[in-house]
């Protein structure tokens, strides 16, 4: 998704986006775990992540929310610590739904 786009979308729907990949992460993993996947796909999602913050740090209508970038690193080490194998997949959805949650409010 280009820039422009991505600013035409409410702070809400930005969300919803990152969310969808969180998603996509956690099953791409699962599925790699599992031996339903020769490859671990969610590197690549993990990328798609740090891209739309770095758009939602850069998106001006987001500018009042700038304490949400710093947060979204926080949300990104969870997510690496679920890589690591230190976090389960359910455990790295209810976090970020939670989290979502309280900052789109």
């Amino acid at each position: 998704m280009n820039r422009e786009i991505w600013n035409s979308l409410t702070f809400f729907e930005q969300l919803s986006n990152i969310d969808g990949e969180v998603r996509r992460l956690v099953q791409a993993h699962t599925d790699y775990l599992e031996n339903r996947s020769d490859e671990d796909h969610a590197y690549f999602y993990l990328q798609k992540i740090k891209r739309m913050i770095e758009m939602i740090a850069f998106d001006p209508k987001n500018a009042a929310k700038a304490y949400c970038v710093i947060e979204f690193m926080d949300e990104m080490d969870e997510i690496r610590h679920y890589l690591n194998g230190e976090r389960d997949a359910d455990y790295i959805l209810r976090y970020w739904r939670q989290y979502t949650d309280a900052i789109s409010a």
